[in-house]
């Protein structure tokens, strides 16, 4: 009953794992941080819809009534409809500025996909990480265990010193403390990932010793340049419409009035009003638009040679991390681990002492703790190269 309990168990463990790439999809679906950028971008469409309506005319309706001491006087009605022409292209610019900054919320909203897959990639394998280490921690203390029951049996026949006892006891205890951070943290570390991917908390599964290998990314094709490049052009858009507005805005006019001297009747005419641009040409909007666009321009420069810098950081210390770990796995951790089955066989004859033990086993779990931390920093590596050029 109990087996077929645990099966039961089991199998429930693993059908509810996740593995990055079901979390990716699911958070790219839900994650409220996505939609936020979602929403910003489907508003420019309201943007590229207003650019390209007509003015709303102005409507002028008037009553009165001319009077004078001798006379009654009559009524005057006079109704009047004005409609501002959009001429010089200015509706052209306006339509090419809003659609340019459509398509450029659209890469920048790609960046922020880009960055979102990065930190649920880093906080994912942060989470194995943290297994890893915990089956270390796990596999110290229950090798711990079995030394304990030995010496303790060996005190008991006086064989051992009690002092060498207390310190093993104390090693078991700073060991359980420190699964139970670790444990901790793992449940903190989780809470994050689903809160930020947006979906349900579940358990994830993975290879943390499974490497990725880097890829090229062309700096040129990058989301957020791509964005202040659309941004840049839809400045000049910007300043050639507010050089439009510069020019004479011309209004035509549709009246009607009430004719003074024929009860009922009435005049109709067609007006024609323009602005006279003398003492103003936007001057202020243009210089405004333009050292935006050079802040835009070095900006773009900037995070260019950031990426560029950024990059060849991310492929150089992937390197050196790469070759240590082959010098970990293929000296160190071998070493050690003969040293430690040789160390243990010579403390139970007698050989060693148990200080000499507890230092190699030491290092032993050490190294074991410090190929798990390699593997860690290149997989967050790999994430930062996930936040400039995406999931590949």
């Amino acid at each position: 009953m109990y087996r077929m309990l645990f099966v039961v168990l089991f199998v429930i463990n693993i059908s509810y794992s996740e593995t990055f790439k079901q979390i990716l999809d699911e958070a790219l679906k839900n994650s409220p941080y996505i939609k936020s950028f979602e929403y910003q971008k489907n508003a420019y469409d309201g943007q590229i819809l207003k650019a390209k309506s007509l003015y709303n005319p102005q409507i002028n309706l008037e009553f009165g009534r001319l009077a004078s001491q001798t006379e009654s006087g009559f009524a005057l009605t006079s109704l009047s409809i004005t409609q501002q022409l959009r001429l010089w292209d200015e509706k052209d610019f306006a339509v090419q500025s809003a659609v340019l900054q459509k398509k450029a919320q659209e890469y920048f909203y790609s960046q922020q996909r880009n960055i979102l897959a990065g930190q649920l990639y880093q906080i994912f394998y942060e989470i194995l990480f943290i297994e890893e280490k915990i089956k270390i921690k796990e596999n110290e203390l229950k090798n711990l265990k079995e030394l304990y029951r030995f010496i303790k049996k060996k005190y008991e026949f006086g064989d051992a010193l009690l002092i060498d006892v207390l310190r093993l006891e104390k090693d078991i205890s700073i060991l359980k403390i420190e699964l139970g951070n670790l444990k901790a943290d793992k449940i903190s570390k989780k809470s994050y990932l689903f809160s930020l991917a947006g979906i349900k908390l579940t358990n994830i599964e993975g290879d943390f010793y499974k490497l990725n290998d880097l890829y090229n990314v062309n700096t040129n094709n990058l989301p957020l340049l791509k964005y202040y490049d659309l941004m840049i052009k839809s400045y000049d858009s910007q300043i050639d419409r507010q050089r439009a507005l510069a020019k004479p805005q011309i209004s035509l006019s549709i009246i009607a009035e009430e004719d003074p001297t024929a009860n009922g009747k009435y005049e109709f005419g067609i007006g024609i009003s323009s602005t006279l641009p003398i003492f103003y040409k936007n001057q202020g909007e243009i210089i405004r638009l333009i050292n935006k666009k050079k802040s835009l321009i070095e900006k773009s420069r900037q995070y260019k040679l950031q990426y560029i810098s950024q990059i060849n950081a991310i492929q150089n210390q992937y390197k050196i991390l790469k070759s240590q770990i082959g010098k970990v796995d293929n000296f160190a951790i071998k070493s050690l681990k003969e040293s430690l089955k040789i160390a243990e066989l010579g403390y139970k004859e007698g050989s060693i002492t148990f200080l000499e033990l507890s230092n190699i086993r030491k290092q032993y779990y050490q190294t074991l703790i410090y190929k798990a931390e390699l593997y860690y920093q290149l997989h967050n590596l790999y994430g930062e190269l996930i936040k400039i050029g995406g999931i590949k």
